[in-house]
This record gives structure tokens, C-alpha cells and sequence, in this order.
């Protein structure tokens, strides 16, 4: 008779010793970059009120595993970190100093996690900075992110940003047009995105001036051709995006860039929103951006910016580069089956000693 094997769920999967403590590398390295910030951790559970998750956003809502209770009542697998921590804040932590600063771990449940990959199951990482307007505390927030790259020892890597008054002013001067060819950068299809532009209405300048708005990436550099491009579509209100690009590279490193065809989920985002993205694999490892309706939704009108990272996709780069990481220390094995305790003893100093002992069985 064939022996058969049960198996994880579809999406699911276990973790290897060798495969934790590389895990527990990067968690550790990130956390500690996060607390030395002032960032305090938090957890939520991993069960909750579908409520909750649909009150927070519909695009998870849609790929969240679904439960019923014993009492017939909605359930769902955490499906993110940042909507949880939001319902906590309403809940129990109004009235307390602003700034909030929080950072977490934890595992989140999707159907289809990624588009490229059948992950159903990740572990998240990141922070949250509630409580604090746009300016500094998005800096602080970008600043975080790159010192905590930089604490694993990734090499090779661009944390892109875009901003919603750069669509908020476009979807207001150029109305639906707009839209359908946002619509088409967030489906990265350049194809429809230039056979749209092509057929519309607009001017030939004004079609230029699309043309070279989606190639504008880079550093500072890259704030002085908006400058110049929006000399040329003078209605356009980009002055105070503008000057925001600037004092944020004006500070931060080059691993920074503005990326004008970046697009996200704009009905969420209420001002920068950014992705991590690396030459080692073809998505990003990472997001965040500024949410200040999120919390407000659960009764506590508060900002708030973040961002998560994705511990899988980071192992994955990082084993893509060669890191080293830690070992197994294999612990030197004590006979003494005639004189236990003492054996037992002698196991006992070693430890106090930091050495690594365990009973020769």
C-alpha cells in the first residue's frame, strides 16, 4: 500500500531550523534599528471581525480568508497589520501623547499574496508613526526604512516615492482622461496607457506633457524637470508637491528617488506613498505611505504614515547576494550517564558561560 503524506494547505509552509534563524536575523536587525528610533512593539490578533478589515479597506477585504464563528458571526484572518493597529488605536488609545510609534511582526493571510507566487501566508514587518502630520514624521518614516536595509546588509536597492496631489491635481485639470491612463500605469500597461493618450483629445503639448511625466525618476535632478515640465501645463498647482520632493532629497540618500509613474491604491493613500524595489527579484519587498482617513474610520481622527516589509521576500534578496548569516552553534555533548548530576552541573556552568552543552544520549 502507497503511504500517503497529509500535507499544508495550499500557499502554506513550515520553516526548517536553518530557515528560522535566518528569519529571526532579519527581525532582530529590524527591530532593533526600529527601537533605537523609539519605536515600542505591538501585537494584534490574527482572528477578527470581518468588520474590521472591511471597514478598513475593500481591496483586502477582497482577498481575505473569510470564517463563521459557533454564533453564526463574520471572521477573518488578518489580512494586514496596519488596519488592526488603526482599530487599536480608536479603541483604547485616545488621549494619549502624539506622537504613537509602533512597530510589529507578524503574520498576515491572503488568497493570492502575490500575483507571481502561491503564498497565502506571509510574515509582515514594519512600523507605524501615528498622530504626526506630513513633513517630518514622513522623513523619519523614509529614514527608518533605509536604516533598516542598511542594517541587513542589502546592497542593492531604490525605495521609489509618488505623492496623491500629483493625481489629485492631474484627475482635476485633465478629468477622466486622467483617470483611464491611471488606471492603465496601475496595470503597468503602456501599451493601453499610450494607445489612450493617442486617441484622446488633447493637445499635442498637452500629450507631451504626459509623454515625459511618467519618465520622470531620479533624484534631485529629476524635481527640476517637473519644474520645467510644469512650466509648460501652467494650471497645474505642483508647486507644493514640488517643494515636498525637494526637502525630502534634499536630506535623504540616493537610494531615494522619485518615480512619477509609481501609482497605488490612491482611495487609501492621502499623500506619499513609496515601494522598495531591488534587482533581485521582479516585485517590490516592500511599501508604505501616509493613511491619515485610516483611523479615523474607527472614531479617532488622527494621521498617520508607515510602511511594511515582506520577511520572505527580504531572506530571498539577501540570500540572492550572498549574505551571511548567522549559525547553528552544535553544542558539545557531556557524557555522564554514572554521575548525572554532576553532569548536569558541569551543563549548568557552560550555559552561565554562554557555551553551548547538551547530554551525550
Amino acid at each position: 500500500m502507497k503511504k500517503t503524506f497529509l500535507r499544508n494547505p495550499k500557499g502554506s509552509r513550515d520553516w526548517l531550523p536553518d530557515e528560522v534563524i535566518k528569519q529571526e536575523f532579519v527581525r532582530k536587525s529590524l527591530e532593533k534599528v526600529f527601537e533605537l528610533w523609539g519605536y515600542q512593539p505591538i501585537q494584534t490578533p490574527i482572528l477578527i471581525n470581518w468588520d474590521i478589515l472591511n471597514q478598513g479597506s475593500n481591496k483586502l477585504s477582497d482577498i481575505a480568508f473569510k470564517l463563521i464563528g459557533q454564533q453564526g458571526d463574520l471572521l477573518a484572518l488578518r489580512a494586514d497589520l496596519t488596519t488592526p493597529i488603526a482599530r487599536v488605536t480608536a479603541e483604547r488609545l485616545q488621549g494619549e501623547r502624539l506622537p504613537l510609534r509602533f512597530y510589529y511582526v507578524g503574520k498576515v493571510f491572503r488568497y493570492h499574496a502575490r500575483k507571481t507566487t502561491n503564498e497565502r501566508e506571509l510574515y509582515q514587518i514594519g512600523i507605524e508613526l501615528i498622530g504626526a502630520k506630513e513633513g517630518l514624521a514622513d522623513l523619519e518614516c523614509l529614514k527608518i526604512l533605509l536604516d533598516g536595509i542598511d542594517k541587513l546588509g542589502l546592497k542593492k536597492y531604490l525605495i521609489l516615492i509618488n505623492h496623491t496631489l500629483l493625481w489629485s491635481e492631474l484627475f482635476k485639470y485633465f478629468g477622466d482622461i486622467a483617470k483611464n491612463l491611471y488606471n492603465a500605469l496601475k496595470e503597468k500597461d503602456l501599451i493601453s496607457f499610450h494607445t489612450q493618450l493617442n486617441k484622446s483629445r488633447l493637445s499635442k503639448s498637452e500629450k507631451e506633457f504626459w509623454n515625459k511625466l511618467i519618465q520622470i525618476r531620479g533624484n534631485k535632478s529629476s524635481v527640476k524637470e517637473l519644474k520645467e515640465l510644469n512650466k509648460k501645463v501652467k494650471k497645474l498647482k505642483l508647486q507644493k508637491l514640488i517643494a515636498y520632493f525637494e526637502e525630502l532629497l534634499n536630506v535623504l540618500d540616493e537610494n531615494v528617488e522619485i518615480d512619477l509613474s509609481l501609482t497605488n491604491d490612491i482611495d487609501y493613500y492621502t499623500g506619499i506613498y513609496f515601494e522598495v524595489i531591488t534587482p533581485s527579484i521582479g516585485r517590490s519587498i516592500g511599501s508604505g505611505g501616509r493613511y491619515d482617513q485610516l483611523i479615523k474610520k474607527f472614531g479617532f481622527d488622527t494621521p498617520a504614515v508607515g510602511f511594511s516589509l515582506c520577511l520572505e521576500d527580504l531572506l530571498l534578496v539577501l540570500e540572492k547576494e550572498n549574505k551571511s548569516f548567522p549559525k547553528y552553534t552544535i553544542p558539545k555533548l557531556i557524557k555522564g550517564k554514572q554521575k548525572l548530576k554532576s553532569t548536569l552541573d558541569l551543563i549548568n556552568k557552560m550555559h552561565k558561560k554562554n557555551k553551548h552543552a547538551a547530554l551525550n544520549l
